[in-house]
């Protein structure tokens, strides 16, 4: 069993807390706690630790003293203890064994705090004063430790990115086994630091606004304290025993940074117009975006919410669902060509988003396998999906349906399995008209508005003047309740009855290199289901005037280079090339012994069977 203090002990027992006071004793015996310490500052350290080792033991006198909680007359002292430990901040540089000096004081704050955790009803005067005496140095300390990580990220980094191997004679090797292992402490300390916060809040009390307030409203210190929480093991026995928990609890907070009442903490109520309050928003998201991109938060983030999503299949789905909120609500300023901002620095975050698609795919799958209890929150997921997708879009250069990443094949499946259900899965009309918007939004930005489009077009014959009136004003507002829509959305416009707008010239970037996707996993497909330019399994097949049969985006990235045919040579646009329904479903049915696509239509079914009991369901919220 994990614990807080010692490996295989109850959490916070007197055993536990024993070993901790044993293991600052011999840390304070380390050559960097005596070269960076006054021996005076050494010693209060081992006779505070003595004194509260010689306490734990003579309060350690009962037959089941390990399974209780430290006696009373135990507490001032380890508070001193600890006091002393974290104190440490303010004297010297915190090197590596002096970091994890630190984190054995929070360790102990923490295993004093772990009853209020638990919700039980206990005295905690002196742990309340001694939190209150720390604020300033708990408020250093967690700057220090941005710091320390800031520097040390980008040491590991530059190291990792040599192309060659290091000599061990000319190199310094223990510079960078040095750095990690100094990252590594730093990391635990966030972890540590964090725990002692939520535990004296309560779990269920932790918020955004508090973390804000915690750290001066410092969003690059909340970052690099988050980045470092998540990027530790829950599973690691030298951190706490709920780290998994306390990492849940932190991602749902970090979903919470883009509340608007964050952005206006100092105003006296008079912010201006609308106009100023919203020009005080977007500045307040283009710090959070770029202090995501400084600290490295949004991918560690991603792969504890997939752990989550392993581990706590209905509270990852809920962390989920809200990330991709979060991260929506972000990027809604620059997710398509007509809303980007010149040099924001949410374009960075958009391209760390881009390179973390496939990730971001698994957790769109974790949430749908969890299904929906209502229809707004089916909604919701499907405007955050259009935007992020949208994003995506932007950000490859690529046309819609073009890329074949995790996250949209995901957002596909999602799609047809909303199409597939009748009448959206929405007993109320008017839901059914804002459901469909969204899923038109979605549709359009992942490139199969093409297939849905007969049923859409049943689907909106079938709402009164006034619902699709509402549902076009959703599709062509430009603030942040608007669906968000590539170029491509004029052909969804006119679906609703809308005349197309022309929409800017946006010249196409560099498409990045090609990932690993499906059609890379299937091999020796039948000849007639292959790309006529990379003979891989064709997944979006189009066919070219002359009659040759290419998968769209392998075409459409060999047009943005040449214009021409791969073939034979003559001019040729992507516009001019009819998809194929017929064959796609061909060479998707599986019937020609592919035993990795027979994996992946298994998991669509199993993911169209757990969403449809939802979807069906006879009463839902209204808007």
């Amino acid at each position: 069993m994990e614990s807080d203090g010692a490996a295989g002990q109850i959490p916070g027992s007197n055993a536990a807390l024993l070993s901790l006071v044993d293991r600052i004793l011999r840390l304070t015996q380390h050559d960097q706690v005596t070269l960076a310490l006054t021996s005076m500052d050494r010693e209060q350290l081992q006779y505070r630790a003595t004194e509260a080792s010689q306490t734990l033991f003579l309060c350690n006198h009962t037959d089941r003293a390990e399974a209780q909680r430290p006696a009373e007359a135990s507490i001032p002292s380890l508070c001193g203890l600890a006091v002393e430990c974290i104190n440490v901040v303010e004297r010297a540089e915190l090197s590596t064994v002096l970091a994890r000096l630190v984190t054995a004081g929070c360790e102990v704050l923490a295993a004093l705090l772990l009853p209020l955790a638990d919700g039980q009803a206990c005295s905690f005067d002196w742990v309340r004063e001694t939190l209150e005496d720390l604020s300033d140095q708990i408020d250093f300390l967690a700057l220090e430790v941005y710091c320390g990580l800031g520097r040390l990220e980008s040491k590991v980094l530059e190291s990792d990115e040599l192309p060659v191997v290091l000599d061990p004679i000319e190199d310094d090797f223990g510079a960078y086994w040095g750095s990690i292992e100094h990252r590594q402490a730093l990391q635990e300390l966030s972890a540590w630091l964090m725990c002692v916060l939520f535990r004296a809040l309560g779990y269920s009390s932790v918020t955004a606004g508090g973390l804000m307030e915690f750290v001066n409203h410092d969003l690059l210190c909340l970052c690099s304290l988050l980045r470092g929480l998540f990027a530790v093991r829950s599973d690691d026995s030298s951190l706490p025993h709920d780290t998994g928990e306390i990492q849940g609890v932190a991602l749902l907070a970090l979903c919470g940074l883009t509340a608007p009442d964050l952005a206006f903490h100092r105003s006296d109520g008079s912010e201006g117009d609308i106009h100023e309050q919203n020009r005080a928003l977007n500045f307040y998201l283009e710090v959070l975006g770029a202090a995501m991109v400084e600290t490295g938060v949004l991918e560690s983030a991603v792969d504890a919410a997939l752990v989550r999503s392993g581990g706590f299949a209905k509270e990852g789905a809920a962390t989920g669902f809200k990330f991709f909120q979060f991260l929506s609500s972000l990027l809604a300023p620059v997710a398509a060509p007509t809303r980007e901002v010149p040099h924001s620095p949410l374009l960075k975050l958009r391209a760390h988003v881009h390179r973390i698609a496939d990730k971001l795919g698994r957790l769109l799958e974790a949430v749908l396998a969890q299904g929906f209890d209502s229809n707004i929150s089916l909604r919701e997921l499907l405007a955050s999906c259009a935007c992020l997708a949208a994003a995506l879009v932007s950000q490859s250069g690529l046309a819609e349906g073009c890329s074949d990443d995790h996250f949209t094949l995901s957002c596909r499946l999602l799609v047809t399995t909303c199409c597939d259900a009748p009448n959206l899965g929405c007993a109320e009309v008017g839901d059914r008209a804002a459901t469909l918007a969204a899923l038109g939004a979605l549709a359009c930005n992942v490139g199969d508005l093409d297939y849905v489009s007969p049923r859409f077009s049943e689907y909106i014959s079938l709402l009164p003047a006034d619902d699709i009136a509402r549902a076009r004003m959703r599709l062509t507002r430009h603030d942040r309740y608007g669906l968000v829509l590539t170029p491509a959305g004029d052909n969804l416009l006119a679906l609703f009855g809308t005349a197309p707008v022309p929409a800017p010239k946006v010249v196409p970037a560099e498409p990045p290199p090609a990932k690993p996707g499906l059609r890379d996993i299937v091999q020796n497909a039948p000849k007639d289901l292959r790309c006529a330019l990379d003979q891989k399994l064709l997944c979006d097949p189009v066919v070219s005037p002359g009659g040759l049969v290419f998968e769209r985006s392998t075409l459409a990235r060999w047009l943005q280079k040449s214009g021409t045919c791969p073939v034979t040579g003559e001019a040729l646009r992507l516009e001019d090339c009819s998809r194929s329904p017929d064959l796609r479903k061909k060479a998707g049915t599986g019937t020609f012994g592919f035993p990795q696509l027979e994996v992946f239509k298994t998991r669509a079914k199993r993911l169209r069977r757990v969403i449809a009991p939802f979807l069906c369901r006879d009463v839902w919220m209204k808007l």
